[in-house]
């Protein structure tokens, strides 16, 4: 007969604690309708619990950045609703260390259940600064489960970000607490941060693993990838999903296996607890929710990898504001879609919640192109633990055609500032914001005291609805 085990699965919810609009594909193109919210999912799993005896809640990361009651508190507003969700336990992600150090220590040991990553290293004491692992004893079943964060932090994140913090792939360190989870569980999950390509590259590398529930990458796995006896999922983003595996255990072996990526939709009840602790997150921010910064004509979103129409209305006002040749803005994945219509402070904040300070830069074109091929080569790396997360940088006034699968260096076929081919000795004026963005050209940049959603709102101001228009400008041949 076996036991029977239930896990579910939230990543990557980057602060949406309410219902919002979530897109979805069609074959004439992206549609939005209604998802998500913590009150819905509280209330599927404490239902769950009630009809199951062995469930497992597990949270991926990003959980405390990515809205503006979150960045604000730096993380600390949702932690009285987490004390509510029943969670088992928490991997943080690449932007839950973007308070720093000891804010991700004060949530950490603030929270009714273990945070734990396997490849972090307090620097100061030379010892895991978190939980590597922990063993959760259930009815008929002790079930191993791994925290593995993201491994890129001090790489790809501002610098604040990995202060006092040391960071490895962890590949390593999971073989090693495999082979004492070996002799003390009968099931061993991983939970990773690290995207799923690199997540799939590690269950080839390192027997042992049951099952790894990856994070970072937003992908919405419908059907779980096996990677030799390894069970591979992940459940999108924006608190819009669940993943659910129901699992059937003999002899410490899995025997059966029934995944499903679970769409909460507005049919899913809500928690009235958590309803109420979710008002009084979002209550002090009613005047940005109520204050209209302007208009889009174009639905907002970041789910395409070459460019997007969110990301091109901050690139088209950053360049707005500025007499430079080009604007950049980082390829970041979070962020829920917007429809067609007003848009809120709110929204501007949910589109670029660290409302970075601006900077103009001076490069030649040998520099911009040389930089273009390492942002594609982060990307599109062959190997997956080359890949560093992200989509290509977001710009205006750039043309690029690419081919992506191209070696290293040699992605890029041709590049046009403007209207006219690059100049590779020509200076080259370029504006952006925030220290993650071309984060190894840190020392040349000039920052003021311009910030991105003021530039935003303006932009809106002058040039009325925005209208993201259909000319590809970053295409891959």
């Amino acid at each position: 007969m076996g036991t029977e085990l239930t896990i579910i699965q939230q990543n990557d919810t980057h602060g949406c604690l309410e219902m919002h609009k979530e897109l979805f594909w069609q074959s004439n193109g992206p549609f939005l309708k209604n998802a998500g919210g913590f009150s819905r999912i509280g209330k599927y799993v404490k239902k769950l619990r009630k009809q199951k005896s062995n469930v497992l809640f597990l949270d991926g990361g990003d959980l405390f950045h990515g809205q503006l009651p979150l960045v604000s508190s730096k993380g600390s507003a949702i932690l009285p609703l987490l004390n509510k969700m029943e969670l088992d336990a928490f991997v943080p992600g690449n932007w839950d260390f973007a308070y720093g150090k000891e804010q991700l220590r004060h949530l950490a040991e603030n929270l009714p259940f273990p945070v734990v990553a396997c490849n972090l290293i307090d620097e100061e004491t030379g010892k895991a600064f978190l939980k590597p692992y922990f063993i959760r004893e259930m009815q008929g079943v002790k079930v191993g489960v791994i925290g593995l964060t993201y491994p890129y932090v001090d790489k790809t994140m501002p610098d604040s970000f990995s202060k006092g913090l040391l960071f490895s792939k962890g590949t390593d360190e999971v073989s090693r607490i495999i082979e004492v989870l070996k002799e003390e569980a009968d099931l061993i999950i991983l939970m990773s941060h690290m995207g799923l390509p690199l997540d799939v590259k590690l269950a080839s590398l390192v027997n042992g693993i049951d099952i790894i529930l990856s994070g970072h990458s937003h992908d919405r796995v419908t059907k779980p990838m096996v990677i030799g006896q390894t069970i591979v999922v992940q459940a999108g983003s924006n608190s819009s999903f669940l993943g659910r595996l129901d699992v059937n255990l003999v002899g410490g072996n899995v025997t059966d296996v029934n995944y499903q990526l679970v769409n909460i939709t507005e049919d899913f009840e809500k928690d009235e607890e958590i309803q109420e602790l979710i008002e009084m997150v979002m209550e002090p921010f009613a005047d940005e929710r109520n204050t209209v910064a302007g208009e889009t004509h174009t639905l907002l979103h970041r789910m395409t990898l070459n460019e997007s129409p969110m990301d091109r209305l901050i690139t088209n006002a950053y360049l707005h504001a500025y007499e430079c040749d080009l604007s950049f803005s980082h390829g970041w994945r979070y962020g829920p879609p917007m429809a067609e219509g007003a848009l809120s402070m709110y929204d501007l904040y949910s589109m670029i919640p660290t409302n970075p300070k601006m900077f103009t830069l001076e490069m030649d074109g040998q520099t911009l192109w040389n930089s273009l091929e390492n942002n594609l080569e982060q990307v599109f790396s062959a190997d997956p633990f080359e890949q560093k997360g992200g989509y290509i940088l977001r710009s205006s006034g750039l043309f690029m055609t690419f081919k992506p699968y191209n070696p290293k260096g040699h992605r890029i076929q041709s590049l046009l500032v403007g209207e006219r081919e690059i100049d590779l000795d020509k200076t080259y004026k370029i504006v952006g914001g925030g220290r993650q963005l071309f984060k190894e050209q840190e020392k040349s940049k000039m920052y003021d005291d311009n910030h991105a959603i003021d530039l935003i709102r303006t932009y809106l101001k002058d040039n009325g609805p925005f209208q993201a228009g259909g000319v590809e400008k970053i295409i891959t041949v």
